[in-house]
């Protein structure tokens, strides 16, 4: 059996295992208030006012919309994108 020798972990890897895990504690934040965020949200008004501004400025994209409401709001460093649609792989013919 060999035995290696342990290393204790440089100021880089405890940082980069930090970031990891800040990453991580946001994922499972955003999974833990999902349920209450979209219960609130079909409970106020909100998705009627956007659905009266997407009617009134029909040249403008949802994403430019809600950018601007993100900058209104004052939501610093906001990033808003619309990912293309994915598409089914098509099944082949013999099985």
């Amino acid at each position: 059996m060999i035995k290696r020798q342990r290393r204790s972990k440089t100021a880089a890897d405890l940082k980069q295992e930090l970031e990891a895990a800040k990453r991580k504690l946001a994922a499972l934040e955003a999974r833990a208030y999902e349920g209450e965020l979209s219960e609130a949200i079909a409970n106020s008004t909100i998705v009627s006012e956007f659905l009266k501004i997407k009617s009134r400025y029909k040249d403008i994209g949802a994403v430019s919309i809600l950018f601007a409401i993100g900058k209104a709001v004052k939501i610093p460093r906001l990033v808003v994108t619309q990912e293309e649609a994915k598409t089914r792989s098509k099944r082949s013919a013999s099985k």
